[in-house]
Formats: C-alpha cells, structure tokens, sequence
C-alpha cells in the first residue's frame, strides 16, 4: 500500500484494486490512476475536513463518495451525484466497484466532536481514520467536561479493542498541551498497528518528534510514520523488511 500525506487529516492510499482519500482540506492531490476506482470519504463537515473541490476530481473512471450525515445539508446541489452514500454512527456499508470487482466494506463510529469515524476493509486490510474520534480533553476544560469525554471517547473505540490494523490515521493535536498524545497512545496502547499516521498536528511536524522522543513514543518507534511536510508518500509493505 502506498500513502501520501496531503495536510492536516488527509491521505491518499493506494491499494491493489483501489484508492481512497480521507478528509481532504487542503494542500495537492496527487496524480489518481484511471483505472482504480476512487472512495472518497469525508468524516464530519468541519471545514478543515470537508473540502468541496472533491467534486471536482474527474481522473477516474469510477468515483464513490463515502461522507457523514452531517455533511448533508451543505450537499443540496449535489445530492443527484451518482455514487453518492451518505453514513451516520453505527453503520455498514459494502461496495464493489465495476471495474476492480473487488468489496469494500465501511463501519462507522461515533465521533467525539462531529460526524463519525471510519474503518475500511479492502484488499484484505483495515484502515482506520479517526477523523475528530479522539481523547478532547483540555487544561483548561472543567473536570466534569473531561470526564465527560474520557468515557466517551473509551466507549466510542471500545470496538476496536484488540483490532489488528493495517494503517490508522490519528489525531496528534498540540493545542492540548500535555495531553497531547493521550488519543493517540491510547489506541496504541489497545489496538494492534502496523502502520500509525499522526494527523491533525496543524502544521506543528515537531510534535511528531517530540512524541517519538518521549518513553511512550518510543515504545512504537517502528510503528509510527514519521511525517515531514505535505506530499510526502510513504511505502507500506506487507512485511516492513521490505520497506
């Protein structure tokens, strides 16, 4: 599988039979093959995940467009796109493109902010981007506030407990101070990643290191991609020796 970094919580991955770009906000999209079909998913209609120039990608054949219910109501003038699946919490959907023949599966979970997460099983992988599911708590929130979120955000993974995946987009977010990394590690810590994308870092690529420099972080060394600006693409092997 091959992963290109955009900016901020958006990716490409290429598989085999299929890309799919996550969240795109911002920053370049790189070059799609014509002849793999395109999933497109967008996890919540906040701005800095939902770009509407995806609509206006037209390189593939084949087009699938995967967003959360919340997305909507800003979707009136598109609602007769063909392709088009809209997904809250708690949901599945199975996709085969025409071209590959190949399934895609989608579950969804609720978020901690707005719109849902996704993980997405294809080419015998799981991919998991979080989109906004993530550990909020802040500093300067009230201890109700923050316990609040603590049980939910452990009741909203609890599926994912144990789960091997292939690739997971996370939240690395500096505005929380010295809880930074307490999404990101504790699904670390509870799932089982082979390849570990931080994200939603607002340009900061230091928290990357700061993390990796941390005993925590350096525990998944070997799991965490280590991003360094927009654009970068990053090859994930099946087996890392071959990396």
């Amino acid at each position: 599988m091959k992963v290109t970094y955009i900016g901020h919580s958006g990716f490409l991955t290429e598989s085999e039979s299929c890309c799919c770009l996550f969240d795109y906000y911002q920053g370049e999209i790189p070059s799609l093959p014509g002849d793999k079909p395109l999933y497109i998913f967008v996890s919540h209609r906040h701005q800095d995940h939902f770009n509407p120039e995806i609509f206006q990608i037209t390189s593939p054949k084949e087009i699938h467009y995967i967003l959360s219910q919340d997305t909507r109501r800003y979707m009136r003038d598109r609602l007769s796109l063909p392709n088009l699946h809209f997904m809250k919490a708690e949901e599945s959907l199975s996709l085969t493109a025409a071209g590959s023949g190949k399934p895609l599966s989608v579950k969804t979970f609720h978020s901690t902010d707005c719109g849902v997460a996704f993980l997405v099983e294809t080419d015998g992988k799981k991919i998991y981007h979080a989109g906004d599911l993530n550990w909020w708590v802040w500093p300067g929130e009230s201890k109700q506030y923050n316990h609040n979120m603590t049980a939910n955000f452990q009741r909203y993974t609890e599926p994912l407990k144990g789960m091997e995946l292939f690739a997971a987009f996370l939240p690395l977010d500096p505005r929380q101070g010295e809880w930074y990394d307490k999404g990101f590690s504790y699904m670390m810590e509870n799932t089982f990643i082979r390849y570990a994308f931080p994200m939603h870092f607002w340009k900061d690529y230091s928290i990357i290191r700061k993390y990796l420099s941390t005993p925590q972080g350096q525990k998944y060394k070997e799991q965490i991609m280590l991003l360094e600006k927009e654009g970068q693409v990053i090859h994930c092997p099946e087996n890392k020796e071959d990396k």
